[in-house]
């Protein structure tokens, strides 16, 4: 470290850190408040003050869009005899990541990106690096990664993008027993620390469901503190220090050399592009909320002028006795007198040019959304079929784009996670490799097995592990890849075969089952250990020709017969809307006596 980077200037520029992230935290608490609704934070509330949560649906929309469940960790290199070990690291990660329940890492990373950016840290637990504190799906020793609120987030205060700052930290809450025990700690100054009360604890996400409650009980039962862990990578140290906003000391708690990637422990997620000279990202729901704000506002009109509406009968004084009559009579009753006596007006009510103005604020936060109501399958606004694929592929567009940010995302933390394994020199994983016919192989990665550098390698997801098809979806196409393309694939085979062409017939049916989704569904279709003893069974009963064969014309059909027509995405997406009605209907007609 140089000499004057003393540890109060350093615990200053942390928090102007802090500062500088002030005003985003407040806009991120109020877009927050929105999605969550009046009744998450509030005791009491007014009925009807936020009828229609439009964030809360773009949210729910698009998180089912991009991850549904683990992805699938693609380790590749450019060294032909490093490939058997990148493929064991790829098998090693998966597992891990099932076991640290990434997919709920990932997806709550999602959501911290709509209101501002998600932040991922990375590090090895227990390994005296890096403090977690309260996660029991964490063992000692053990890769994670883990989320860290935006709240408790800083950086270098001077910084353009977050790739080049100076220093990239978080605010823990962790117990003063856990940093007493650690001998790399200054124990003297530890005992200086207050205790975990933040000044600002008030203005924190956090405190929407704390209103009106202490957690003193808390604090009594463990003495928590506050410290902020600090990332320099121009020195690779990790420094600790108290939280700047209670105390600033003259020494660091602790000051080690990091030991992990050289990238750093923290990963960004935005699903927003960047903007020039500025680490922060747009936030999506910044976009929109204001047209959120204004549906609300015109939804609540709405009911309260349809709460107004009133119907009133006037009613001549000369015909009381037949008004009196006609308001007790009950409904089908019979009444002797003048109809004229008698006039219902209708007051109040909705009003057209509002619904009208409602109905426009939906479409408009739709749209600058990136359509959540078609990812959702609620209503496409789309008056021809034209317009329908118009708007599917917009849609298509926005997701894919999002998709792949995350995707990026997510093969960041899992090449950290990969320099953690990679590097163990005690490394003892067993993993298994499912070969095609069902059947489990026993494999053990080792660091005996351990090859090159971990820079030889590369980290991406395979493409849209992350999702998961529709069981509609899936039967539709295991039934479309058997009756149509098999017998396409395998008629292109005798094609090309008697134009003298090479055809891997088996590779093609691989990559377009791989591309639809459905590959570990039809993966053992070609496998039968049985199928050469049948061939030559068969060919020993079948007789035997009686003299020279002579070229002939078939007069059988021509083409595939089963064949059925392939449909359009956009026919597909109206077939799957019709699944729930048509079994709806075929359990009502199957009943007895209909």
């Amino acid at each position: 470290m140089p000499e004057y980077f003393t540890p109060n200037k350093f615990a200053l520029a942390v928090k102007q850190g802090f500062e500088r992230n002030k005003r985003h935290r407040r806009a991120r608490a109020m877009f927050i408040k929105e999605y969550v609704g009046r009744y998450y934070a509030s005791e009491y509330g007014l009925t009807g003050e936020e009828p229609i949560n439009l964030i809360f649906n773009t949210i729910r929309a698009t998180v089912p869009n991009l991850v549904m469940k683990s992805g699938i960790n693609k380790v590749s290199t450019e060294i032909v005899e490093y490939e058997q070990y990148a493929y064991l690291l790829g098998l090693a990660l998966d597992k891990g990541d099932k076991q640290i329940k990434i997919k709920d890492t990932l997806r709550a990373a999602i959501v911290d990106a709509f209101f501002m950016m998600g932040i991922a840290k990375t590090g090895l637990a227990g390994g005296g690096q890096i403090l977690n504190f309260g996660d029991i799906f964490i063992d000692e020793g053990q890769v994670y990664t883990d989320l860290v609120d935006f709240d408790d987030f800083t950086a270098d205060p001077s910084c353009k993008d977050y790739r080049k700052a100076a220093f990239l930290g978080d605010r823990n809450r962790v117990p003063r027993q856990i940093l007493l025990d650690d001998d790399e700690f200054d124990h003297d100054l530890v005992m200086k620390i207050p205790k975990s009360i933040h000044p600002n604890a008030k203005d924190k996400v956090e405190s929407l469901s704390k209103r009106n409650f202490s957690d003193s009980e808390m604090y009594t039962l463990q003495d928590f503190v506050d410290v902020v862990e600090v990332f320099v990578p121009g020195a690779n140290a990790l420094i600790t220090i108290p939280d700047p906003s209670q105390l600033i000391l003259p020494e660091y708690l602790a000051a080690r050399d990091y030991y992990g990637p050289k990238e750093g422990p923290y990963s960004i997620l935005a699903l927003t592009q960047p903007v020039p000279g500025n680490p922060f990202p747009v936030a999506p729901i910044g976009i929109h909320y204001d047209l959120h704000v204004m549906a609300n506002k015109m939804m609540v009109k709405q009911m309260d002028q349809a709460d107004r509406e009133k119907s009133l009968g006037i009613v001549d004084p000369a015909g009381a006795d037949e008004a009196e009559d006609i308001r007790t009579t009950e409904d089908g009753g019979m009444v002797m007198g003048n109809p004229d006596t008698v006039k219902v007006i209708t007051f109040g009510g909705n009003n057209q040019k509002s619904e009208a103005m409602l109905q426009q604020c939906q479409i408009w936060h739709n749209y600058m959304s990136g359509n959540p109501d078609q990812m959702s399958g609620l209503v496409s606004n789309a008056e021809s079929a034209t317009q329908a694929n118009i708007l599917q592929a917009n849609a298509t567009i926005t997701i894919e784009d999002s998709r792949g940010m995350i995707y990026d995302f997510a093969a960041d933390t899992a090449g950290k996670r990969a320099w953690y394994i990679h590097t163990d020199p005690f490394m003892d994983i067993m993993l298994s490799r499912r070969k095609p016919g069902g059947e489990n192989v026993q494999l053990h990665l080792t660091p005996e097995q351990r090859d090159g550098d971990f820079l030889d390698y590369t980290f991406t997801l395979k493409a849209r592990s992350m999702s998961r098809l529709d069981p509609a979806v899936r039967t539709k196409r295991i039934v479309e890849f058997g009756t149509n393309i098999m017998q396409s694939i395998m008629n292109s085979a005798m094609i090309a075969m008697n134009m003298g062409l090479p055809f891997n017939v088996q590779t093609s049916l691989t990559d377009i089952a791989e591309e639809m989704g459905i590959l570990e569904d039809v993966r053992d279709w070609f496998d039968d250990p049985q199928f050469m003893q049948r061939i030559q069974l068969r060919m020993a009963m079948n007789p035997q020709p009686a003299g020279k064969a002579t070229p002939g014309q078939s007069g059988g059909t021509k083409g595939i017969a089963q064949q059925s027509k392939t449909q359009s995405p956009f026919q597909e997406r109206k077939q799957m809307e019709q699944v729930g009605a048509n079994e709806s209907q075929s359990a009502r007609t199957s009943e007895p006596g209909v």
